[in-house]
């Protein structure tokens, strides 16, 4: 069984398409601060996954790029890379907002969520890389192009 949160990547919009966009269209744009978990990278999943079927390695396996931020941090470090590649943005900060005061939140969740990918390190002798290496990337090869 494999476990993934926070997925972005070519070919499907993501939070960090919708926040680019955003970010493209208004000078003030927020994100929840208080909400932490894993950004993953879509193509780096599919690498883990080719690792971890040659490894034999078998059990709940978490895949996530290394480290945790909230949805403030990943927006605003997004915005930054954006900016260093010379995207035009109106945007220069993602303010921030309480996941309290997100009314459209109905279900109740963990504000925690950040993955250990320890066990699948273990198992493959692969540790993921940094999340911001990740999305740098991301931006760079497909943002940026648009």
């Amino acid at each position: 069984m494999i476990r993934l949160s926070w997925v972005f990547g070519p070919d499907k919009p993501s939070f960090i398409d919708q926040m680019i966009q955003r970010a493209r269209e208004n000078e003030e744009i927020t994100a929840v601060a208080d909400k932490f978990s894993s950004p993953t990278y879509t193509l780096d999943v599919a690498d883990w996954l080719r690792l971890a079927w040659e490894n034999d390695a078998h059990g709940i396996l978490h895949l996530a790029n290394n480290g945790g931020c909230s949805w403030q941090e990943w927006a605003q470090y997004a915005i930054d890379v954006c900016h260093n590649l010379g995207i035009p943005l109106k945007t220069e900060r993602i303010g921030a907002v309480s996941l309290a005061d997100m009314k459209n939140f109905v279900a109740r969740r963990p504000v925690h969520t950040v993955l250990s990918t320890a066990k699948f390190a273990a198992l493959t002798g692969v540790k993921p890389r940094h999340w911001r290496e990740a999305v740098a990337e991301y931006i760079t090869a497909h943002v940026s192009k648009k």
